[in-house]
């Protein structure tokens, strides 16, 4: 029966009422890419953010000048306890209430070693256990080198007490043998949860020695403390590879440095993930150590050198540093219970260093399948086996901000740029300050991390091949601090007093942003420290802020510390191999 054009007519209205509420809705938000980092003049009293919120700032003023003290370093926290470090020894590592944490609260000082910057960097806590950990670091302000006692000047690390968190109380000192502690990080055995090891990486300066690596087990500490040096590495020591490596080439030559930045543990402990400066990252065998097995803990002296506590995996191949390799490989975290590891690569002059996802599985295979019949072809026929991605990690995906694009840097023998066109469209604002990355925290589909002058970030990592930004925040530096960094803003001399000890470094120009701190969350919230502006609480409602557990403390490349079984926390259980 033919159908009336009336009818047929009608059957077409609700199609075309479909199409035009299509047509009239609001597009969805575009995707705008990652955010260049704001002008510090442009930048609101209370900072500018994607899906953070802020919930705090403390810029831990100096009572003396009335002004931010500057030069912080790490972070570090116990229960409802922070710790934040200095840059300098000129001034200590502050202890901070956080029970409040809308009103975070200076209610001490860290006792420390007179004379060393304490905290750089690096401290880690076991908060069951009341234990924590602090380095040391030898400190030069201006043109004063400090100068401390003859004993302590090989101290890298301090233990404390810390059953009264605001109040911890030095148990032990510990020679590392070397005045250039740079990293420290804690591994707890999940086997014997009052077996923890502190390992200590030695990449400041060039170690006579070789050793890269130190481990001390600090099993009993803080109540009957007595650390036990149980292991110790080093590239040089081990391959006999240069202190220094110099590459020449037409028209100049560059020389890098092979240490090794900085590590992290495994969660079995098995293995300890190295950031080596000039050689990127690779892996190193602790299974000895973390057995228990009975093992030689000074350095091997070549590539098969058995017994040894610590010792490189002869067929490992390194995975080369990001980018234009002008950034040296600073920090490496696993991501939890997946198959991948976040590089961080810092390079404080342009184009800086950002991000590597590098992918270091061990037990995914491949085959090659016959495309007629489905079948898997055996290797009579074709081609299978492992990746064995934990012998040759491979880099799956990268991250940069914007600021990092290396045309946008000054073109060799060209001066300090007069105009925009020499640093790209963000003007000179581009190299006013470093906008290296440097610490990061990573969840199973989200990492936070910091980055100089780049403010905080919250990048998507769902897909490791394509991390995105879904969040960030900048601050608004302070006019002036006590201490100015070089690494924000250009300094004055020093002030010195009649002895000659600098009272104060004044900046000659304003300071700019100088998020340098591993980022941590406490109950929920990102805690991280600013050189400049002191500590920030920030409240993250981007994707993935469920993966943020509502209680506890979360802090990076610590595995087991804040929970047997877990890192950075619970109740993520991540992969090992």
């Amino acid at each position: 029966m033919a159908v009336p054009q009336s009818a047929r007519w009608l059957s077409l209205v609700p199609l075309a009422a479909i199409i035009l509420a299509a047509c009239s809705a609001p597009a969805p938000e575009a995707y705008s890419g990652t955010q260049p980092r704001t002008p510090i003049d442009k930048i609101p009293a209370g900072g500018q953010m994607k899906n953070f919120t802020l919930v705090a700032n403390n810029q831990l003023i100096d009572s003396k000048y009335n002004l931010p003290r500057g030069a912080n370093g790490g972070i570090s926290a116990i229960r409802d306890c922070l710790y934040v470090g200095s840059n300098i020894a000129s001034q200590g590592t502050l202890i901070l209430d956080m029970k409040d944490m809308t009103k975070p609260t200076v209610v001490g000082e860290l006792p420390g070693i007179a004379g060393k910057s304490m905290g750089t960097e690096s401290f880690q806590g076991v908060s069951d256990l009341n234990l924590l950990v602090n380095t040391t670091r030898m400190s030069t302000v201006g043109k004063y080198t400090y100068k401390p006692a003859a004993a302590d000047k090989n101290i890298g690390l301090v233990v404390y007490d810390a059953t009264d968190c605001r109040k911890p109380t030095v148990v032990a000192k510990v020679d590392v043998k070397n005045e250039f502690t740079h990293y420290m990080n804690l591994w707890r055995d999940p086997n014997k949860p009052d077996r923890v090891l502190a390992s200590v990486s030695l990449g400041n300066g060039v170690p006579e020695d070789g050793v890269d690596i130190r481990v001390y087990d600090l099993t009993g500490c803080p109540k009957s403390c007595n650390p036990k040096l149980v292991g110790e590495w080093g590239l040089r020591a081990q391959l006999g590879v240069p202190a220094l490596v110099t590459t020449k080439y037409d028209g100049g030559s560059r020389t890098d440095n092979t240490q090794t930045h900085d590590h992290t543990w495994s969660l079995d402990g098995r293995r300890i993930h190295l950031a080596q400066e000039k050689y990127g990252y690779f892996q190193i065998d602790s299974s000895a150590i973390a057995e228990g097995r009975s093992c030689d803990p000074t350095p091997a002296t070549k590539k098969t050198d058995p017994g040894h506590c610590l010792s490189v995996f002869p067929d490992f191949k390194p995975l080369l540093s990001f980018g234009m390799e002008v950034a040296t490989v600073h920090g490496v975290v696993s991501v939890p219970g997946r198959p991948y590891v976040i590089l961080n690569h810092e390079g404080t002059s342009c184009p800086f260093g950002g991000m590597t996802i590098a992918y270091i599985g061990d037990k995914d295979g491949f085959n090659n399948y016959d495309k007629l019949t489905g079948q898997i072809v055996g290797p009579a026929g074709g081609y299978s086996g492992s990746y064995r991605a934990d012998l040759f990690p491979r880099q799956v995906g990268t991250f940069a901000i914007p600021e990092q694009n290396p045309d946008r840097c000054p073109k060799a023998g060209e001066a300090a740029p007069a105009t925009t066109s020499a640093s790209g469209p963000y003007g000179l604002d581009v190299l006013r300050g470093s906008k290296t990355i440097h610490d990061s925290i990573a969840f199973p589909s989200i990492v936070f991390s910091t980055w100089d002058g780049g403010g905080l970030r919250a990048v998507d990592i769902t897909n490791p091949q394509t991390p995105f930004e879904v969040g960030f925040f900048f601050s608004k530096p302070p006019a002036d601090v006590r201490w100015c960094s070089a690494r924000s803003s250009a300094c004055k001399d020093a002030e010195l007093d009649a002895e000659g000890v600098p009272l104060r470094v004044p900046g000659a120009t304003p300071p700019d942003i100088e998020a340098r701190s591993y980022p941590i969350t406490m109950n929920g919230y990102v805690v991280y420290s600013d050189a400049v502006s002191g500590v920030y609480v920030l409240k993250y409602a981007g994707p993935h802020a469920n993966e943020i557990p509502a209680q506890g403390t979360c802090i990076a490349q610590n595995p087991n510390v804040q929970a047997v079984g877990y890192e950075p926390c619970k109740p993520y259980v991540t992969w090992s191999p």
